[in-house]
């Protein structure tokens, strides 16, 4: 015969239970499935006050252990692990928290009947329906022992026999924690140490208090805390308790929260305050309740339906954005931030592979840090020892990361070129190597000498050591790493292996990046299904052409300052504006410059003065010849054949600009052409500069300041060069403003540029098929 609900005593449970940091809260599955295995042996819950007979009562109370059984069976099964991996990669789980009454019920009911593929469930589920009442007629810890338990039974019930997409819980572990957490310290059912919750701000509690349970290996990807008004909450549960409308409701008749709620409304909060802190949704939503189910519906839609088309069918949502779909899979992993940053201590698999002229036909194989994947500029940053990647060329290469959990795990593979990031581009941005990096590749250095090496034979802790003292700043030489920029190409994404053994896997897409000038400025990506085993594609060569970066601009508009600069950032060649190098600078004359190389203010029409363009014409040619004849591969020049022509229309407003079309359309065979165009906000400001700077006077003297700054102002920033030259050759054009002075407002200029010419270097690239 079982006690009666007088005669019970928890005080040999609360001693198992005496190293919870919160009494009745606890942290896996373990403890709980203990003190009601315990309860059984005592016979220690109140049957007789809850079944009507004997024999019904010893029928669930054996199901219900029976269950108990099952579920910890599946801890130690490892088919079981796999399969909870499979559930949480393909499925969707909601999770609908808030008090009693705040219509959980019912929007999960709603939910259900709107999802595609969808169903609903609740905690405790319906297989604890009938031994529920006795945990709660029993109270206590053994209460709070039964309702973690009832989430681990419920994530049993997901992986064996739910076949849905999208799962709706009515309550999971979050209330657990919250409802646990949340009661106030003097509560009859408190017991053991009970320290942290006695602090009367949740606030105050740790976070570590809020965690989701390491062994509850589901969580939800969607967390909807349902807030509603103490006043509208109270009218719902009068309505439930009369039986008016739609009473909801999942409480069994023994549960004492309606009560508690309507006696302390500071309860309520703190609750609430406490769902929020739960670390372990994915991500977690406010709802407001207080109005019609159909509003409640249209918000909890509204928050769910980009998620879950993300995860659910993440091929389409990123068709379009392979990288932010490598960031959305390392985000889950916490291997990055939102943003693509690589978090603190995260380990990245990431493998490079390239060839160099120093490793012959043998492709170089590197494992490195990862620092971040750029979704603005569509390039992948790591860090690596600069003796690994000592040259400052490009080189073909690819990268493989890996990632998920077993039987769906994610392969990428991205093909491109790379690139060492210049130091100069580094401070600019920011970008710093982690420490622990540079101490291990300082370390490597130390030990590589004679010595050394010999002291490794004989210490089998000193490469430890020489890490622990390059950890230290002043041993450490971050100059011994580099950062390197990995411009995609192609991406493949392989999800599940030959292992797999599932319908439908594996899994198999491929991008390729559009290089037409045309398509926008960041160009685009081609996706398509590879099927797994389907016939061999059509391999896609890959031929590496030139880029060329011409400034452009008015007088004084910083050419020269900017453009010089912007070579250094990017590590490469800067060809000065021919009109000043060739021209005779003793010699100049004010207003010669309207009429040729500045040493005369005779008339266009001389033969001579024409002949001065033709000279720049053919001296630009030239040196265009030369740099594709170079081993570089990227310049900056200054005006260019752009500017020159420019130039050639203040001097001769009726002439042709033909010569310069034809001279940069050939250039565009073997190299990218993109335009810088450094704007000044009027003539005044040209003025202003001139007086400034001395040097702006003797390069270009004028006889009336004001009158000829205005004259170069429409002619070489204001005329229609952009709609007769650059659209027609499908060139692309920054116009950055550069009229502001100083450091700080010459390095935004710089960042845009360099975010706006590197959008483009995939077009470096042209793809063909072979």
């Amino acid at each position: 015969m079982a006690k009666s609900s007088e005669n019970h005593n928890d005080a040999s449970y609360n001693h198992l239970a005496s190293s919870l940091s919160v009494s009745g809260l606890f942290n896996d599955f373990s403890l709980p499935a203990r003190l009601l295995r315990l309860a059984r042996e005592k016979s220690d819950f109140p049957a007789d006050d809850v079944f009507a007979c004997t024999a019904t009562g010893n029928d669930v109370i054996n199901t219900f252990y029976e269950l108990l059984d099952k579920v910890e069976t599946a801890f130690t099964n490892p088919s079981s692990q796999e399969q909870l991996n499979l559930v949480q990669q393909d499925k969707f789980i909601i999770e609908v928290e808030g008090l009693d009454g705040s219509g959980k019920t019912t929007l999960v009911k709603k939910l259900q009947d709107t999802l595609p593929h969808a169903i609903a469930t609740k905690t405790p589920t319906a297989s604890l329906h009938d031994i529920r009442p006795l945990w709660d007629k029993r109270g206590g810890i053994l209460a709070r022992a039964f309702y973690m338990i009832s989430n681990y039974v419920l994530e049993y019930e997901i992986a064996n026999f739910y076949k849905e997409d999208i799962i709706i819980i009515d309550r999971w572990y979050a209330s657990t924690c919250g409802y646990t957490v949340a009661r106030p310290p003097h509560d009859s059912n408190s017991h053991g140490n009970d320290t942290l919750r006695k602090r009367s701000m949740i606030a105050d509690m740790p976070q570590a208090i809020f965690d989701w349970p390491k062994d509850l290996r589901l969580r939800p990807h969607i967390l909807l805390v349902l807030q509603i008004d103490q006043s509208e909450r109270q009218k719902r549960v009068d309505n439930r308790a009369r039986g008016a409308g739609d009473v909801g409701g999942g409480a069994s008749r023994f549960n004492p929260w309606d009560e508690r709620l309507a006696k302390d409304t500071a309860l309520g909060e703190r609750i609430l305050e406490a769902l929020h802190r739960i670390r372990g949704p994915v991500e977690t939503y406010s709802i407001n309740a207080n109005f019609s189910i159909e509003d409640v519906m249209k918000q909890a839609l509204d928050v769910i339906k980009l998620p879950m088309e993300r995860h659910l069918k993440p091929q389409v949502h990123f068709a379009s954005h392979p990288l932010q779909w490598w960031i959305y899979m390392a985000q889950k992993l916490n291997c990055c931030d939102e943003h693509g940053k690589r978090t603190h201590r995260a380990l990245w698999n990431l493998q490079v592979s390239y060839n160099n002229k120093n490793s012959g036909p043998i492709p170089v194989l590197k494992t490195v840090g990862l620092d971040r994947i750029d979704i603005d500029s569509n390039f992948v940053y790591y860090w690596t020892a600069r003796n690994a990647f000592p040259c400052n060329e490009s080189l073909w290469g690819a990268a493989i990361w890996e990632g998920g959990a077993y039987p769906t795990e994610f392969q990428w593979r991205v093909e491109g070129y790379l690139r060492r990031v210049t130091e100069e581009e580094r401070i600019l941005r920011g970008y710093r190597a982690p420490r622990s990096l540079v101490a291990h590749v300082t370390a490597c250095l130390h030990l590589s000498d004679n010595v050394q090496r010999r002291n490794r034979m004989s210490r089998p802790d000193s490469y430890d050591d020489a890490v622990h003292d390059a950890r230290k700043v002043r041993t450490a030489y971050a100059d011994c790493v580099c950062m390197v920029r990995l411009v995609p190409i192609r991406i493949e994404v392989l999800r599940g292996g030959p292992s797999t053994r599932l319908p439908g896997y594996p899994q198999r897409w491929e991008w390729s990046r559009r290089s037409n000038e045309n398509e926008g400025a960041e160009g685009g990506w081609t996706m398509r299904s590879i099927l797994p085993f389907g016939s061999t594609p059509r391999m896609t060569a890959m031929r590496f052409r030139d880029l060329t970066i011409c400034i452009v601009g008015t007088h004084t508009s910083g050419k020269s300052t900017i453009g010089r600069k912007l070579a250094k950032l990017l590590g490469c060649q800067f060809d000065e504006e021919l009109g000043e190098t060739e021209r005779d600078s003793e010699s100049l004359v004010e207003g010669g410059h309207l009429h040729g190389d500045g040493s005369s203010t005779k008339t266009s029409t001389s033969p001579g003065q024409e002949d001065w363009d033709a000279f720049l014409h053919g001296k630009e040619c030239e040196r265009d010849t030369l740099f594709q004849d170079s081993k570089s591969s990227v310049r900056v020049v200054e005006t260019w054949h752009i500017g020159n022509a420019a130039w050639y229309n203040l001097r001769h407003p009726a002439a042709d600009v033909e010569r310069y079309k034809i001279a940069i359309t050939k250039h565009q065979e073997s190299s990218l052409v993109v335009v810088i165009q450094l704007m000044l906000a009027s003539p005044s400001t040209m003025v202003r500069r001139r007086e400034v700077d001395v040097d702006n006077t003797k390069r270009l003297p004028m006889q009336d300041d004001e009158k000829e700054c205005n004259q170069l102002f429409i002619a070489l920033q204001d005329n229609n060069l952009k709609g007769i030259m650059l659209e027609p050759l499908g060139i692309p054009v920054l116009q950055v403003d550069n009229s502001a002075d100083g450091g700080k407002a010459m390095e935004k200029v710089l960042i845009d540029i360099l975010t706006f010419v590197q959008k483009h270097f995939h077009s470096q690239v042209v793809m063909s098929s072979s």
